[in-house]
């Protein structure tokens, strides 16, 4: 038998994990408010406003990473176990265990990852000066279409999970399978070892396998996507920062997945090894929506903050546009009008037949 943990240890971790996903919420929602753009003259012309609609995508999308990093909570005893800190006698923890897998691993993760395929998949597309050529709607439509059957399926195996409990299962590969949670009365309140909020949440396999199948034909279409994208990119840059978002994606959901998948090695809910990986499945579920978050929002609208304060003399000047854009697009894509240097900029983006025209325009006036 490996090295049990004082469940007050496992406690203090949970609480810094708290900590962690409290913070990371937090910083997201000042993402989504920074990603705003609170003037909206650039919105009114045909000639930017392609450049300026993904703005409530990106915001969505910190919205949803916010709550992506609270639902990592609702597995964790300090909240809702028998020794809750915020609740006396603890919550219906096994209920809590089954919230957990369909929200986090059924609609939150999913949706989170599904929208940054879909905004990036809006940038290999040519934009249009059309009005009512809104993308948003059609971004948001796809991801809902393509997270219900991923939802549908996580919450059938957190109910399916709680049939095989009422059946009284005590085979161990069908415990392993199927287990949301685990009952460690002996430990966590030997007072009252029968109290059935003395258990801590678990990942059972069923619901690994069923986020694995996912992320294999997700990862599939993220990689032609952004491949297609990043050979296209007119600078290295911009290429390396999408073959970043790509790598990145890439390691962190197969990391988490992974992990979650192994800890059926050991079930011991207070074992080193379980704490190990559980911990480490925080710590990269962390990781990826911040760098997601950085890649995709803070960097792309700090870039586009500072190109427009770069170039708003140029354009008060200029009679084709009157006014500024406030943000680039979500994923910067052949060429563009918008950087610190004209001939080599690390801040290069766009790509669409808007922003060609916009070249095309300021070019022809100011170099005749």
């Amino acid at each position: 038998m490996g090295l049990r943990l004082a469940p007050t240890v496992v406690a203090d971790i949970e609480w810094a994990v708290v900590s962690l996903t409290g913070l990371i919420a937090v910083i997201s929602l000042l993402g989504a408010l920074y990603s705003v753009p609170w003037t909206f003259r650039s919105r009114q012309q045909a000639t930017t406003r392609a450049f300026n609609y993904l703005w409530i995508t990106r915001a969505l999308l910190q919205v949803l990473a916010a709550c992506y990093a609270l639902s990592l909570d609702l597995r964790l005893q300090v909240l809702w176990s028998a020794n809750s800190a915020i609740i006396p006698g603890g919550y219906n923890v096994d209920a809590m265990c089954r919230l957990y897998i369909g929200l986090s691993h059924g609609l939150l993760e999913p949706s989170f990852l599904l929208l940054v395929l879909f905004a990036c998949l809006y940038t290999v597309h040519k934009h249009t000066s059309e009005p009512g050529s809104n993308p948003n709607l059609f971004i948001f439509a796809l991801t809902v279409g393509l997270t219900l059957p991923m939802c549908a399926a996580q919450v059938f195996a957190a109910l399916f999970s709680r049939i095989m409990t009422q059946l009284k299962y005590n085979e161990e590969l069908m415990y392993k399978f199927f287990a949301a949670s685990a009952s460690v009365g002996d430990a966590m309140c030997p007072a009252e070892p029968e109290n059935p909020n003395c258990a801590v949440c678990l990942f059972p396999e069923f619901s690994t396998l069923i986020s694995a199948t996912f992320a294999l034909m997700y990862l599939l279409v993220l990689w032609a996507v952004l491949g297609r994208i990043a050979s296209t990119a007119i600078n290295k840059m911009l290429a390396r920062r999408i073959r970043l978002l790509q790598i990145c994606i890439t390691l962190f959901f197969c990391a988490s997945i992974t992990l979650r998948g192994v800890t059926v090695v050991n079930i011991d809910p207070y074992s080193l090894d379980f704490v190990a990986l559980w911990l480490a499945n925080v710590v990269v579920g962390s990781g990826l929506i911040l760098v997601v978050s950085a890649i995709l929002v803070w960097v792309p609208v700090y870039d586009g903050r500072l190109a427009n304060a770069r170039i708003g003399p140029l354009v008060a000047e200029s009679s084709f546009l009157n006014a500024p854009t406030e943000l680039l697009p979500l994923v910067g894509y052949g060429k563009t009008p918008y950087s610190h240097d004209a001939a080599s900029s690390d801040y290069d983006y766009g790509g669409s037949q808007t922003g060609d025209q916009l070249l095309g325009g300021l070019s022809d006036q100011h170099h005749p």
